[in-house]
């Protein structure tokens, strides 16, 4: 019996740069939370920065936020992170100038823009992603130092590969981020959804073959996998698809009710 549904937001419940979900979908997990089963978003988005659709219309029990980085009740309060080590935080920082690349963190209750924010927001703010919910911190930087360290960092290539910064992060993960040109994303190692998911899931008493989890791209993966039931949309990246126990509609025609509906979770 399915206690918990999990599911990512971009690709997932919206089309990337859409505001809002579709009335079927909205109305499907609602019937689940109606039978009792546990709402919990996971996405690469931090808190601050989801399209507001996904907090007035679904009811949420859990935000798993920045790639698994963190876990936030419906309110925002944050019941748990995994930040950065500091050491990595400086390195990033002095690539991201090396560069002069628009570069942002992400940390637990906000997403601040460390260099060239007009640029980075012109990129980065499209659909429901708004302007005023990034931070300019590219006069003093020292947000990290004063208060806490980032979950997450988010680069806009310019003149280098965002991905090969691998090779000079052991310690970090970069993935590509899906608003394209060149774009890229790092958090640590030690996390991913699937392994939030099992922290969040022993906290509160469900089991991992209780859980029935959704998404589209390869940072859910780990997510399918731990979760009791997978489920790839049709517009999936190909691995992700090869990981799911199931394959459901694209996100353009209701793909999140024909799964829940096919598997009988509703």
């Amino acid at each position: 019996m399915i206690k918990a549904l999990l599911l990512d937001i971009d690709g997932t419940l919206l089309p990337r740069g859409v505001e809002k979900i579709d009335e079927m979908t909205v109305r499907a997990i609602w019937q689940a939370h109606e039978k009792g089963i546990k709402i919990i978003i996971a996405t690469g988005r931090g808190y601050n920065i989801m399209a507001l659709d996904v907090k007035q219309s679904l009811p949420v029990d859990y935000f798993i936020t920045v790639n698994g980085g963190c876990i936030n009740q419906k309110d925002g309060t944050v019941v748990f992170s995994y930040p950065m080590d500091p050491e990595d935080v400086e390195r990033l920082i002095e690539v991201g100038l090396k560069y002069d690349a628009p570069f942002a963190f992400k940390f637990s209750d906000r997403m601040l823009a460390y260099n060239r924010y007009e640029d980075f927001t012109r990129l980065y703010c499209y659909g429901p992603i708004r302007k005023e919910w990034i931070g300019d911190e590219t006069e003093n930087r020292r947000y990290h130092l004063e208060h806490e360290m980032p979950i997450g960092c988010f680069f806009f290539p310019n003149g280098f590969d965002v991905l090969a910064l691998q090779q000079e992060f052991p310690t970090l993960k970069f993935v590509p981020a899906g608003v394209g040109s060149g774009a890229g994303e790092c958090y640590s190692i030690r996390i991913n959804k699937g392994r939030t998911i099992k922290r969040l899931m022993d906290s509160i008493g469900i089991k991992l073959e209780e859980c029935a989890a959704i998404g589209d791209s390869p940072n859910d993966e780990e997510m399918l996998q731990m979760c009791g039931i997978g489920i790839a949309m049709g517009n999936a990246h190909e691995s992700t698809k090869r990981v799911a126990d199931y394959v459901t509609a694209d996100v353009y025609h209701q793909g999140i009710p024909k799964a829940l509906k096919d598997l009988n979770i509703i």
